[in-house]
């Protein structure tokens, strides 16, 4: 039994375009010079969204673009006090004119950006001690014959092609090693006066599939400085995702460094009396015993818990289940009271 297609002024707009020719016998005589990359129900999302219709929720997030870069005023001039610090170390480092210049800060996909480097190609890990997370230092070839030269005595000696792509010797990845440890230096100094941390060099790899500190989609902070030493150089970028920036997120996002650590007496005074005037409430906890939920269902009125507490125990009172005072127990009229005799933690006195 054969089936009678329908023809093409039969069907809807965008399902008769994708038709033509898609869903025949492919076989060696019908094949054309490439097999389609899209489905009928792919290609018909991607002509309405042509006329302005809505795109389905797969196509959008694949095509959702490059991360969104969110401005943190006071990382921004952590990041040029950094560029002024490592533009010093260069100067000492070598003796010829040292030109370094800021090419961008922006936002990148964490794989996106590892995904378009070259192999063989020198990525220091840096971790971030206090923070307890991890960045990336990229060395461009280039670059990095540069430093490995002048860190021999070398001249202007010319850096190796493009085109030998060869790897790095020990030898050259212990002095670019050296180098990213001047700037992991560098790095915490100019973090110093917003948020102390200190950046240590974990390991070197020429290879960025085993560079990954982060998720692939996780979003990062993307500086890129272009350095030119005794006529030559090249390209470093310093990668920060902001998973690791997260512990100082606060003091980062300011708009200017202090901005949330300024004092104010006047509101000090004003929020230190309203504190002072908050009802809270105290639990006193006479004892407490740990039981079985057997025990607990098994509870019938008139059943007696048996306490490990004495007539002369010290009584817990506690704050939103916090320990804050010890007492003792007794009585003023016809209420129970407890005088209080202790503080807990160390509360201090007023």
């Amino acid at each position: 039994m054969s089936t009678a297609r329908p023809l093409p002024e039969e069907t809807g707009g965008a399902e008769a375009e994708v038709g033509l020719g898609w869903g025949e016998a492919v076989g060696p005589a019908a094949a054309g010079p490439s097999e389609p990359l899209l489905g009928r129900a792919e290609r018909a999302a991607l002509l309405r969204a042509e006329r302005g219709e809505p795109r389905p929720a797969v196509l959008a997030m694949v095509g959702g673009g490059s991360a969104r870069y969110e401005r943190w005023p006071v990382l921004e001039l952590v990041l040029e006090r950094f560029r002024e610090r490592l533009r010093t170390s260069l100067r000492e480092l070598s003796t010829a004119d040292v030109d370094l210049a800021l090419e961008g800060i922006g936002a990148r996909r964490f794989a996106e950006h590892l995904e378009s480097l070259p192999r063989p190609i020198p990525i220091a890990v840096l971790r971030a001690i206090e923070w307890e997370g991890c960045g990336l230092v990229i060395l461009d070839r280039a670059l990095a014959f540069t430093l490995v030269d002048l860190l021999l005595g070398g001249g202007r000696a010319v850096a190796p092609t493009t085109g030998q792509a060869r790897g790095f010797t020990s030898i050259e990845r212990a002095l670019i090693e050296r180098f990213v440890g001047l700037l992991g230096a560098d790095l915490g100094r100019a973090f110093e006066p917003v948020v102390p941390v200190r950046f240590t060099v974990e390991r070197i790899e020429t290879d960025p599939r085993f560079a990954t500190v982060a998720r692939p989609a996780e979003s990062c902070v993307l500086m890129t400085l272009r350095i030119a030493l005794a006529g030559r150089g090249g390209t470093l970028a310093l990668l920060l995702p902001y998973a690791t920036l997260e512990p100082a997120r606060e003091v980062l996002r300011e708009m200017v460094t202090g901005e949330k650590l300024g004092r104010d007496p006047a509101w000090e005074r004003h929020l230190a009396s309203r504190i002072r005037g908050a009802r809270i409430e105290l639990v006193a906890v006479l004892g407490e015993r740990t039981t079985s939920l057997r025990e607990v269902v098994e509870l019938r009125v008139g059943s007696v818990l048996v306490l490990g507490a004495r007539p002369d125990s010290p009584v817990v009172l506690r704050c939103n289940g916090l320990p804050v005072l010890t007492g003792k127990l007794g009585r003023v009229g016809e209420r129970v009271s407890v005088r209080i005799e202790d503080r807990i933690g160390g509360a201090r006195e007023d």
